[in-house]
């Protein structure tokens, strides 16, 4: 089972409140802030007290051992937790404990056959195999008493390197999962080294954070670990997790969300499956993006643009609008495509957000057309192009600017307005092409049933697409770009109407890029200035209040 939810939701408080419902016997413990410190095992030491971690993280405090120096105090979400320090010394007492079954049984048989003893030792070289194939367990070395090391090989050398040297993800995995297979271990000691019999015990693992210092293909591989795990005993686990792997990877009987108190209804639970089918939770994860983006439950602003890579859906310019308004921190951005494809999405959002809590919101904020827009309460325009061209201002350009401003040929912001208004001019021709184009739109055709009048459709289709792009057509539409254009020139429009990102990109390549300021800490810190303009505060500020009802 995995819990998945916001900060502050409690999910260190539930595995906390679990375990104290019903008493640490059987509830193994593994808290959020745990740390492994180096320890120097002393042979004397190993014979004062059995040490087993299984028993240990069932304590809800840190047991004291003759010769072990441990911070005291109670095991829970708010505590540093030294228990996994006992681990090595663990490892090193059931060396000990190895030998002295050796030798009880070599006293009442007389001999040891090859072959005939169990390595009591296996399920640990296992654990390594499954999740850390790179490692091996070698042995325990105990030929210097006052230093027994745990010995390791890595990644096939020759050099052993103890249990303190490993890397912390290394370390992690091993006291983590050490205390769910160190019951086999002692089983085939207490069993005079006999193969161990089956055993039917009952136990609940709770982890918080399980993917503290691991790699994310080794958090996927931690996942499929405990479910063979599970399968085969009558061991459960829970987790609380954070990690956009482990969601990711849930399947829909595995993944539950623990919902923020002030988005759920009296009388309902916070914890809830996030879907109830594979259907459902392959469709959510595909609207939102990303079951991240599900479980995040924030307010959701729909952009228009592209994502980044193909896996998630995240805003190209989610940036920039965190820098101009601070109220982008407390809501997820989603790019949705073109104007349609957002408003597509934003029809799929409000009912799937609405089944985790009806105080959440979806809306969309789009990039403002020259054409009159579909009126829409759950839609809003910006006051210019693009979010660009709220960057479009000389005096916030050359706040931006000034740790390589000695680099440019700009002397106080009448510079920048001089070279913007040069850019725009060049522009021109492009953006009365830009204009053109998407008024003319695009054609689409796609054959329907029956298969016998295709061609007929075909010919109707070729005819649409003759008249829409005909040459009379073309001037007209042409000529009303270009009237348009200039309009926006006589009326100083410029800056708010034309293609922002293009004439951002074009100043900065022209005038900023032989400086060394790199493209993005250009656009960030002059987002960051715009932010000031009383224009830009209003327009957000007046956006987010529909987020308080």
């Amino acid at each position: 089972m995995l819990i998945a939810g916001p900060n502050g939701t409690g999910k260190s408080t539930l595995l906390n409140a679990l375990r104290s419902q019903y008493g640490n016997q059987g509830i193994m413990y593994v808290g959020p802030h745990r740390a492994m410190r180096r320890q120097n095992v002393q042979q004397r030491h190993l014979l004062a007290g059995r040490i087993s971690v299984e028993e240990l993280l069932q304590r809800g405090d840190i047991q004291s051992f003759e010769g072990i120096s441990l911070v005291q105090g109670a095991r829970d979400p708010w505590s540093y937790d030294d228990s996994a320090n006992y681990l090595k010394h663990s490892l090193c007492q059931i060396e000990i404990d190895r030998t002295q079954a050796i030798a009880s049984r070599y006293d009442t048989h007389g001999e040891i056959l090859k072959g005939s003893v169990p390595d009591p030792w296996k399920p640990l070289r296992d654990l390594t195999s499954n999740l850390l194939p790179h490692l091996t367990f070698e042995r325990i070395d105990t030929s210097n008493r006052d230093s027994i090391r745990c010995v390791f090989s890595v990644h096939s050398k020759d050099v052993l390197v103890d249990l303190d040297e490993l890397s912390s993800g290394e370390k992690s995995i091993i006291q983590m999962f050490y205390p769910l297979v160190e019951h086999q271990i002692r089983q085939v000691l207490s069993e005079g080294l006999e193969a161990p019999t089956p055993s039917d015990r009952n136990l609940c693992v709770l982890i918080d954070e399980p993917e503290l210092h691991l790699h994310p293909n080794l958090q996927q591989k931690v996942l499929d670990y405990l479910r063979v795990l599970t399968s085969e005993s009558t061991t459960q686990v829970v987790l609380a997790t954070h990690s956009p792997t482990m969601v990711e990877s849930a399947s829909c009987d595995e993944l539950f969300l623990l919902r923020p108190v002030e988005l759920v209804a009296d009388g309902e639970n916070q914890l809830m499956a996030v879907a109830d089918d594979e259907d459902r939770l392959r469709f959510l994860r595909d609207v939102f993006g990303s079951t991240s983006n599900v479980t995040a439950l924030q307010p959701i602003i729909v952009v228009e643009g592209v994502t980044e890579g193909e896996t998630k859906r995240v805003a190209a310019d989610r940036k920039l609008f965190r820098a101009l308004h601070h109220a982008f921190d407390h809501v997820t951005i989603l790019p949705g495509g073109g104007k349609a494809q957002c408003k597509a999405l934003l029809d799929a959002l409000t009912p799937a957000l609405g089944v985790f809590s009806a105080r959440l919101r979806a809306v969309a904020l789009l990039d403002r057309d020259q054409s009159p827009p579909e009126v829409r309460a759950d839609v809003t325009l910006l006051p210019v192009a693009m979010i660009e061209n709220l960057l479009l201002d000389p005096e916030v350009i050359w706040e931006a600017v000034q740790s390589v401003v000695e680099k440019t040929n700009w002397s106080s912001a009448d510079d920048i307005a001089r070279d913007l208004d040069s850019i725009l001019d060049r522009l021109e021709p492009e953006e009365v092409e830009r204009l053109t184009l998407n008024s003319l739109g695009t054609q689409f055709f796609r054959p329907a049933s029956p298969l016998s009048a295709v061609h007929i459709q075909a010919a109707e289709f070729c005819d649409r697409v003759t008249a829409t792009y005909a040459e009379d057509r073309l001037l007209a539409v042409t000529t009303a770009s270009q009237a348009t254009v200039e309009k926006l020139r006589a009326e100083k429009r410029r800056r708010e109407e034309l293609h922002g990102k293009t004439v951002l990109g074009e100043l900065y390549k022209t005038y900023l890029h032989q400086t060394g300021l790199q493209k993005g800490i250009f656009a960030f810190e002059t987002a960051r200035h715009a932010r000031r303009r009383l224009s830009v505060k209003g327009f957000f500020d007046k956006f987010f209040k529909q987020f308080e009802a």
